[in-house]
């Protein structure tokens, strides 16, 4: 009987401990959610802590913006405007959280990343004799270079008007909704402008085709990365920029294509561009102006647009901020006209001129990517 017992005593002991561990498992579980649930809540949290960071990093950014404008009536390539932080002394912003060193906040990163606009080519203006003739080259530089045949580049310029036009009529070239309601997943065109870079690896010839798996296209290769040929378009091509080409900050892309196959005139045109003598900037700027007038473009020492995308971190936390900037009060040429009716962007407004802040903000976002 009492081994009978010393059993049974034994069999609850040990049903206790393994309750006891379950209920150990258990509540270890729940507490490492929990931690994981906090840390989910606070990164919004702070989120608006960093905001303030932000928003500050993109007011010293316009400062020195304004600075270099200032002092040198110009902003070009490889000056200190593009690193505003560094320029200003500021790589850490702990300064913003008071004098009192004791309650300064530690921990916090912060980057200024300036991608300019102004030299970039509007590409709603670029008319299509000067796109084919562009992918026309790409397409020779593919092949080894030498002279090429600007017929070469109608079948990608084709395929892009198809892209944009409203009715479903193929061109001689170019693709329709029978062509991409085919592929697999199949879509439709959107019968607009292009509006964002992305959009070229969807169409014919752009992006890469299982129907020609040899060919890679034009921008994208197989594995989806990025040409060179797509690169160079990118630094040279801007849905932001809707006036004159500021010189000064424009690709050495856009330098070769302005001197086509004149190498003695793109090497004198990099030259003068980098000189700090006033006459070789003269003398750059006359070239540039006969050179883009040749290709329906104007040009404008003063034309500054610059997209500004703004990092700040602390721990697992970031805020990210994307903004358009630019000094000028009006589009010009064939853009003003398309965007006559936004009266909006034609003059500041009162708080901006109170303030006399020295770049209108033409576009901004927050946590969201402004869509290149």
């Amino acid at each position: 009987m009492s081994n009978r017992s010393a059993r049974k005593k034994g069999s609850i002991l040990v049903f206790v401990l393994a309750l006891i561990v379950f209920i150990s498992v258990l509540s270890i579980r729940l507490m490492k959610e929990t931690t994981q649930e906090l840390r989910h809540v606070s990164q919004f949290h702070k989120r608006d802590d960093l905001r303030t960071y932000a928003y500050s990093a993109l007011d010293l950014a316009v400062a020195v913006m304004n600075e270099y404008k200032m002092a040198l009536q110009k902003l070009g390539n490889g000056q200190a405007w593009q690193r505003p932080l560094e320029f200003a002394n500021l790589k850490e912003p702990s300064f913003l959280s008071g004098s009192d060193e004791e309650n300064r906040v530690s921990g916090i990163r912060w980057k200024v990343e300036l991608i300019d606009e102004s030299g970039k080519i509007p590409l709603a203006d670029v008319s299509d004799k000067n796109l084919q003739a562009l992918f026309a080259q790409m397409v020779n530089d593919n092949e080894g270079g030498g002279l090429f045949d600007e017929d070469d580049g109608r079948p990608f310029l084709e395929c892009l008007r198809d892209w944009e036009d409203e009715d479903d009529e193929d061109r001689e070239d170019g693709a329709e909704d029978d062509f991409y309601e085919d592929l697999v997943p199949g879509y439709f065109t959107p019968g607009r402008k292009v509006t964002s870079f992305d959009e070229f690896e969807m169409i014919k010839g752009f992006g890469f085709s299982m129907d020609e798996p040899e060919e890679s296209g034009l921008f994208f290769l197989e594995n989806g990365l990025e040409t060179p040929h797509f690169r160079n378009f990118k630094d040279s091509f801007s849905f932001y920029n809707e006036g004159a080409i500021n010189p000064h900050t424009c690709s050495d892309f856009i330098l070769r294509v302005l001197a086509g196959s004149d190498d003695s005139l793109y090497e004198d045109l990099v030259d003068k561009r980098s000189s700090d003598e006033s006459r070789d900037r003269k003398e750059f700027f006359d070239q540039m102006s006969k050179l883009a007038g040749e290709m329906g473009f104007q040009l404008s020492q003063d034309n500054i647009i610059v997209r500004a995308v703004v990092t700040v971190e602390r721990g697992k936390s970031m805020f990210q901020l994307h903004a358009v900037l630019s000094n000028q009060l009006q589009g010009s040429g064939a853009s003003a006209n398309r965007n006559a009716n936004k009266t909006k962007l034609d003059k500041r407004s009162e708080r901006n001129e109170k303030l006399k802040y020295p770049m209108r903000i033409l576009a901004l976002r927050e946590n969201e990517n402004l869509i290149d």
